[in-house]
């Protein structure tokens, strides 16, 4: 039986290798079947919690550690490892108040890689000045992972992939890599068919598994962004711009046969309606209908879409497969942003049953809390553009019977927030998406970020939101969105609920 194991180990691992491998020789094939789960070693009742670097130097990595375990109940450290977006939100000027730990951020954060890192894994980019000056450059891997698994926990390095204007201005050379939208201009979002951006995301995989092997655990890697019809809608995860139309796209394109040029003038149109819209200028036969007419007439709007997104998974597939290449056994996920929640047409392109085959696990932005207005704005935009034809009060029920939803009217969705059954039923879609092959651990919401009028964490919504998840089958949670926000009330009553449930499942 040994050698029947080694030697199917073996045939999973060297199936990865390949697709790694292709993918660095520049193969235009998609995402490929790839998954090695036998090999993978994942923890039971899964606990995380995201972490920014400036919260181990203000309250030291002790006390975070005491506060994580004890309060929080927390076996996984999802340590910032690399980021430019999110950066010290509790700043004395910020939106963001302080909650009653910590101190506030500085607001001159710059952002990059928070680790030393080999430049030898990052020869076939030209983005590979990336060090973050932050902190003194306090390496958060080398500094925290003793210590985090001193104490028997996990370290997993969250490397968070948002567009970000802190990203073109302090990588050298990362103008040169970002999509160039429908009028030939440059935007500030990184192009996933660049061999260049996807040299610096592979080489950092690289460098954390090949460079940090002893201190690294897994990788968590999220990147919040939409194709161009999506931006073209907008909403709250919009991208600037209508792209990419660079000349790796644009080759892309034509192996699929898409013209280019129809390509723009039919989003050139779809812009000029929405234009319209917010305007309240109503072609004659409504906002709807001169939409579906649009995709009739130039059907490479959603041929660029798809060009898009199978683009965005080919890189995630790329990713899983450098990651198994070198650590096979080590888990390897992903951040699934919270629109897949709210827009119908997002949740078609991320689709699980087809993500389940280069991930060893999901954590779904399941926020609950903050999901209440979050929705809000989100049919808000709809009714803007697509739906321009009725308001959101409107549409709301037919939307909830679409997305399978039973939550609140409209005018309530920014005090109530969404409730644990919003989370128990995106835990329940994930779990039948993937097929039980794939680990499933929803976002619980902890003080997620929202106006000040808008509703607020308490600690029974957090336990009710706990319980909801793993009622619905959620092999583990991840605390979110970020320490640095959470009330220390609202983290001891996921720990408490945890320990309940954790102590029922084992007697």
């Amino acid at each position: 039986m040994s050698h029947a194991f080694a030697r199917r180990k073996f045939v999973q691992l060297c199936s990865a290798c390949a697709a790694y491998l292709a993918a660095r020789s520049g193969s235009r094939a998609e995402a490929a079947p790839q998954r090695a789960p036998a090999a993978v070693k994942n923890r039971r009742n899964f606990v995380a919690i995201q972490m920014q670097p400036h919260a181990w130097i203000d309250e030291g990595i002790d006390k975070v550690l005491d506060n994580l375990q004890q309060k929080g109940n927390v076996n996984t450290v999802w340590a910032y490892t690399y980021d430019y977006v999110m950066g010290p939100r509790n700043t004395p000027n910020g939106a963001i108040p302080l909650p009653d730990h910590g101190r506030y951020g500085d607001p001159t954060f710059a952002g990059g890689a928070f680790y030393d890192y080999d430049p030898k894994y990052f020869r076939n980019t030209i983005l590979n000045d990336f060090r973050s000056p932050d902190y003194g450059k306090f390496n958060v891997i080398a500094e925290v992972a003793p210590k985090v698994k001193a104490r028997g926990m996990d370290f997993f390095c969250w490397d968070y992939n948002n567009e970000s204007r802190r990203m073109i201005r302090n990588i050298p050379n990362a103008s040169k890599v970002t999509e160039i939208d429908i009028d030939g201009r440059r935007t500030i979002n990184p192009c996933f068919n660049h061999p260049d951006y996807r040299g610096h995301l592979i080489g950092k995989i690289e460098s954390y598994l090949g460079g940090y092997p002893s201190e690294v655990d897994g990788i968590a890697w999220g990147c919040e962004r939409m194709g161009p019809f999506q931006n073209t809608i907008g909403g709250g995860w919009s991208s600037e711009g209508i792209g990419c139309f660079c000349d790796y796209c644009r080759a892309k394109a034509r192996e699929r046969g898409i013209s280019v040029e129809r390509a723009q003038s039919g989003y050139r149109s779809l812009d000029q309606l929405f234009r319209a819209a917010s305007k309240d200028q109503r072609p004659t036969d409504g906002y709807f209908v001169t939409f579906w007419r649009l995709l009739l007439d130039y059907p490479e709007i959603l041929g660029w879409e798809k060009l898009w997104t199978d683009s965005y998974h080919a890189i995630r597939s790329e990713l899983y497969g450098a990651a198994k290449a070198i650590a096979p056994e080590k888990p390897f996920g992903f951040h699934i942003m919270q629109n897949m929640t709210f827009s119908p047409f997002y949740r078609a392109e991320e689709d699980y049953s087809r993500t389940k085959y280069y991930a060893d696990y999901l954590k779904i932005a399941t926020y609950n809390n903050a999901g209440g207005p979050r929705m809000a704005a989100y049919l808000d935009r709809l009714g803007s553009t697509l739906f321009h034809d009725a308001s959101p009060k409107d549409f709301l029920p037919f939307f909830y019977k679409i997305m399978n939803y039973q939550e609140g009217p409209y005018e309530e969705l920014h005090t109530s927030g969404l409730t644990a059954d919003y989370v128990a039923r995106e835990t329940k879609r994930a779990i039948a998406g993937v097929a039980g092959q794939v680990k499933i651990y929803p976002g619980i919401d902890i003080d997620v970020p929202t106006r000040l009028t808008d509703k607020r964490t308490k600690p029974d919504d957090v336990r009710r939101s706990v319980r909801a998840a793993f009622e619905a089958g959620a092999d583990g949670v991840v605390l979110a969105r970020e320490y640095v926000e959470m009330w220390l009330a609202n983290l001891s009553a996921a720990g408490e609920t945890l320990r309940q449930i954790f102590a029922k499942s084992a007697g």
